[in-house]
């Protein structure tokens, strides 16, 4: 897994890079058993959604598979990837994501930064977004190029399908979610985004976050499964959440550390350090 010094500058500077053939076909195996043995295996928080021509899987995390997903990280040295992209010595495994999309219809996921649903921001914060399927362009992660280095805005609450900009927190608190969407309908260079074709063994790698949403599936590109790894280093830095219950439902302020004072290092030790 080499890194140059230019996929180490586009990252900090673009907030985004594709890594082509990160994974061999004998190692995108094994990252692929990981993945369906979390999809046999799921936490109360995944969510399901069945019988319609959008069907998808979500879930964010399952502390109780996390020792495979950390069988797979040293077995792999992803680590040492993560760690030579920051020039970071200590690096943390945040937790997975996976998603399925099916029956060429599922539509693309709203535009969010992952920052606003967690206690932390700063450098040393990423996702390996790797697929399973060849991707193209138009079904691919979309990313708004240096956005990681701009504003931080409010999340998306997902309540409102009508409205992809429906706050978690509120005004008081972050900026609202500009409509990315219906601005690029009005006028299409208005957001600088960027996306890649994705072909099995290559990995999406992004800060996150970056402004980031998409992936929807077409009858030209009908099923897609996508596992998440995120990752933290050394430089990431505590900033809690509102005290509040976020609109999505979930007291997300509970993640926030008492015993930490906003700019502190992040570095809980409820997350393995994986080197």
């Amino acid at each position: 897994m080499l890194v140059t010094e230019r996929m180490k500058r586009d990252l900090t500077e673009d907030g985004a890079i594709v890594v082509r053939n990160l994974f061999t076909p004998e190692q995108l195996q094994r990252v692929r058993e990981c993945f369906d043995y979390g999809i046999a295996n799921p936490g109360q928080a995944s969510k399901v959604y069945e019988g319609t021509d959008d069907e998808h899987f979500n879930e964010y995390g399952n502390p109780a598979n996390v020792d495979q997903y950390l069988a797979l990280i040293k077995e792999l040295e992803i680590a040492d990837f993560v760690s030579a992209l920051w020039d970071s010595e200590r690096v943390w495994f945040l937790g997975e994501e996976l998603f399925i999309k099916s029956g060429g219809k599922a539509g693309r996921s709203p535009w969010h930064q992952d920052t606003a649903y967690m206690p932390a921001n700063g450098p040393h914060l990423l996702n390996i977004w790797i697929s399973f399927e060849p991707i193209p362009k138009q079904n691919s992660l979309e990313i708004v190029r240096g956005s990681h280095r701009g504003v931080e805005y409010d999340g998306t609450s997902y309540l409102d399908p009508n409205d992809p900009t429906s706050p978690v927190w509120g005004a008081e608190y972050f900026p609202r979610l500009p409509d990315i969407e219906a601005q690029r309908k009005q006028d299409p260079t208005s957001w600088d985004v960027v996306s890649w074709n994705i072909e099995p063994g290559d990995a999406l790698v992004f800060h996150s976050g970056t402004l980031h949403g998409g992936a929807p599936v077409t009858p030209q590109c009908p099923t897609r499964h996508t596992l998440v790894l995120r990752f933290f280093g050394e430089e990431l830095f505590y900033r809690p959440l509102p005290d509040k219950r976020a609109n999505f439902g979930a007291d997300a302020s509970a993640l926030n550390d008492p015993s930490l004072t906003a700019g502190d290092p992040y570095h809980p030790s409820y997350f393995a350090q994986v080197r």
